[in-house]
């Protein structure tokens, strides 16, 4: 059965890819190559608020830590974090949170707090994303399919969803369908909140860094960010529900093409979502050899 999964999740990969780069190539001509640019400033500062968004993501982990009982030192989150997102492209799902598990055991955290933590983290992750995705719509002027009393709306109901007795209700259902063992959050809604920061921080400095990669190759106005915003969340969740996509691959990138189509030419925004996912998987590949030489650093301290 799982053989057959698999063959049927690559099959559909390998449908979107072929779609996506027979449109691009169908519509080269529509490219504005005399618009086309290299700014290397601007890339290398989409780089920089990338790590600053590595950097909220391992502040947060930490921190979830910490509420759940345990301590770990920055330099450790560091590394660990760094050196387990590679396992997000291994296709099944659970190997980014087993490659947590597996590098925790070296700081001598219980496995079954590692699983909690990533559980607590991918919940607020979605949940914030949802509300940044909601707040791009509302002040997005392509987007008036949606009424901003409406959005704030979903916004409010976003938050509420938070408060832990609600959370953890909700996950269980999750767990249950997904026939993993449940869960119980024993977490302050105000604490919630305070977390939720630091990942409002992971978004925020992704879509800066977005808005930033795609200016270094064509030029776009800054009243654009919120909707390229939009695209850049609404992407990123769909590619995250689509259980058959590791890392969201395919998936992510035919849902980008599609919203970034309002703000750019058809083949420029498929190419841009290509160029996102070369942009974040050499951001990660970098960061996965800085972590190992933070592990080095650590390790030698100790002896």
């Amino acid at each position: 059965m799982k053989t057959i999964q698999r063959i049927v999740s690559i099959t559909i990969i390998l449908i979107i890819f072929y779609f996506l780069i027979t449109t691009l190539i169908s519509n080269w001509q529509k490219i504005p190559f005399a618009e086309l640019r290299f700014g290397p400033f601007s890339l290398l500062l989409s780089f920089v608020f990338l790590f600053i968004y590595f950097l909220m993501l391992t502040l947060g982990w930490k921190n979830i830590i910490k509420e759940l009982g345990e301590i770990i030192r920055f330099p450790k989150a560091f590394w660990i974090i760094s050196t387990s997102q590679i396992a997000k492209y291994v296709p099944g799902g659970i190997w980014y949170t087993l490659g947590r598990v597996y590098l925790c055991r070296t700081e001598r955290i219980r496995g079954e707090i590692i699983v909690l933590s990533v559980i607590l983290e991918t919940c607020i992750l979605m949940l914030t994303n949802l509300v940044l995705f909601l707040i791009s719509l509302i002040f997005s002027k392509d987007t008036a399919m949606l009424h901003p009393l409406l959005s704030m709306a979903f916004i409010v109901v976003l938050l509420i969803i938070l408060y832990p007795p609600l959370l953890n209700w909700l996950v269980n259902i999750a767990l249950k369908i997904l026939r993993r063992p449940l869960i119980k959050l024993e977490i302050k809604y105000l604490h919630m909140l305070k977390l939720s920061i630091y990942f409002f921080g992971v978004w925020l400095a992704q879509i800066i860094g977005f808005f930033l990669l795609i200016n270094s190759i064509y030029p776009i106005s800054a009243s654009q960010i919120y909707s390229l915003a939009a695209a850049y969340t609404l992407s990123w969740i769909a590619g995250f529900i689509v259980l058959f996509a590791p890392g969201g691959l395919g998936v992510r990138e035919g849902m980008m093409s599609l919203l970034l189509s309002s703000q750019l030419p058809l083949p420029l925004a498929i190419a841009m979502s290509f160029i996102a996912r070369v942009w974040i998987i050499v951001f990660e590949t970098i960061m996965f050899f800085i972590g190992l030489l933070v592990r080095r650093a650590v390790s030698s301290d100790k002896q």
